[in-house]
Parts: C-alpha cells; sequence; structure tokens
C-alpha cells in the first residue's frame, strides 16, 4: 500500500521554491530515506509528483471557497496588489494572475485571481476582462 504523504502545504513549498518535477524527486527520495522510510512505500516518481501536485492545487482554492461559503462573513476586507503574476502554464503565455488576500475575522485567505486575459497590444499589455476567481 503506497502511503498519501504530499500535503497542500508541501506542494506550495516545492512551488514557491520553483523546482522541477524530477529536483522534487530527488529531494523527496532523500527525505524518505534520511527518515529510515522505505521508499518503494511512497509515490515518488516524476509523473506521480506532477499528478499529485496538480491535484493538490486544484484542492487548496476550491477548499479556500468552500470555507469562505459556508462561513459567510458580515465584513471582509480585501488586499490586493497591482502587480499581474505570469500564468502558471507555459501554454497560457497571453494569461496573468492578480494576487489577493481576503481578511475577516481572525482568517486571512490567500487566493490567486487567474485567467485575467492580457492582450498584447504594441508591447503593451492591456487588461481585457476577467473569467473566474478561483
Amino acid at each position: 500500500m503506497r502511503k498519501d504523504f504530499i500535503t497542500p502545504k508541501l506542494v506550495a513549498a516545492l512551488d514557491r521554491c520553483q523546482l522541477s518535477m524530477l529536483d522534487s524527486v530527488f529531494i523527496l527520495e532523500a527525505t524518505i530515506d534520511a527518515l529510515g522510510c522505505n521508499n518503494d512505500e511512497f509515490p515518488i516518481g516524476k509523473s506521480s509528483i506532477q499528478r499529485i501536485r496538480t491535484e493538490k492545487r486544484k484542492e487548496r482554492p476550491e477548499n479556500i471557497k468552500i470555507d469562505f461559503q459556508n462561513e459567510v462573513p458580515d465584513v471582509v476586507t480585501l488586499h490586493r496588489d497591482g502587480k499581474l503574476l505570469p500564468a502558471l502554464s507555459a501554454r497560457k503565455s497571453e494569461e496573468e494572475r492578480l494576487p489577493i488576500v481576503i481578511s475577516y475575522g481572525l482568517k486571512n485567505n490567500s487566493l490567486l485571481c487567474r485567467d485575467w486575459i492580457i492582450l498584447q497590444v504594441k508591447n503593451r499589455h492591456r487588461l481585457f476582462g476577467r473569467r473566474s476567481w478561483i
């Protein structure tokens, strides 16, 4: 039985360090070995890591959305930075993301407003529209 040990927090750490799938596999194998565990019990192949990272990336915004819908606050504060971040996928190079933080009560939820469509007009970027928030 293979153990599922990759958490959303681990995926966020691997993404933040901008580790490739192969680098992630190397580090995870070394960590599992250093902890004295059997590498065969864990899914640490390149395709497994890629699939799990993709799944966990999709789970986080869905969980934030569910939490927000279950506990609708009276007042929220929306913090945003005007800086647009590049798209996660190189195939969608015309899309960029807008980081926002919604705080209410004692919670802070970091969201990434994705799917902002950016049109390139003579080497200038112009904001075209918004398709989704999470």
